[in-house]
């Protein structure tokens, strides 16, 4: 049990890092080209805790062992609306910019580039690959796992 418990946070913090990092990734470049020239730490905190509510949907409609047992392209789906509420709610509780503004417009189009861009690569990823790195690293895992 408590190995187990032990892997599912390593597993989670690796990938609320990796979210964390494109977020900070992303505000950064985009940041810049809307002539942002610093992140307050403020935003750093909203983009740690949105990173952290992303990777509990990824482990939801994601994860091996979940029970939501819906096709790829209902789950892409739902994560897209989710996700997409989510953004609009904390735009607004935290003021990043308001509704009908100019700035929302292209926090839409970037989110909607953003997720399809995410969605074609790893499908991609999946359908060139056959998945073949993810079961050397699950012959890893249960190779290194008796020792």
């Amino acid at each position: 049990m408590w190995k187990r418990a032990m892997a599912f946070i390593v597993d989670f913090k690796m990938m609320m890092s990796l979210f964390f990092s494109a977020g900070i990734i992303i505000y950064v470049v985009f940041g810049y080209m809307m002539g942002v020239g610093e992140i307050s730490f403020e935003l750093i905190v909203q983009i740690f805790f949105l990173s952290i509510l992303v990777t509990v949907f990824q482990y939801l409609f994601w994860n091996e062992e979940s029970t939501i047992k819906l096709s790829g392209l209902a789950k892409v789906c739902i994560q897209y609306i989710l996700l997409g509420i989510v953004l609009l709610g904390m735009s607004q509780v935290f003021q990043w910019f308001s509704v009908g503004s100019d700035t929302f417009y292209n926090m839409l189009i970037l989110y909607h580039v953003i997720y399809v861009g995410a969605i074609f690569g790893f499908s991609i990823y999946f359908k060139v690959l056959g998945m073949k790195f993810n079961q050397k690293m699950l012959k890893f895992k249960e190779q290194n796992q008796g020792r």
